[in-house]
């Protein structure tokens, strides 16, 4: 399943970098593409194995909450 989300607070590719690595670590997640410009992130997962909830959770845990 693929999902894009829009987060505001992106400003570099060091917000990109870290939201790779708090995605990047949940079990099902196969992708992540994260846009600086469009302060977008596409995440490509196996919704067997994780819900968008817990990926929006990821998210906001890491400081880059979805709109």
């Amino acid at each position: 399943m693929d999902r894009t989300y829009q987060v505001d607070t992106i400003k570099c590719d060091g917000c990109a970098t870290s939201i790779r690595e708090a995605l990047g670590k949940m079990p099902g997640v196969e992708g992540i593409e994260v846009s600086v410009a469009r302060k977008t992130v596409a995440v490509r997962f196996d919704p067997a194995r994780v819900d968008e909830a817990r990926i929006r959770t990821a998210l906001t845990g890491a400081g880059f909450p979805a709109a």
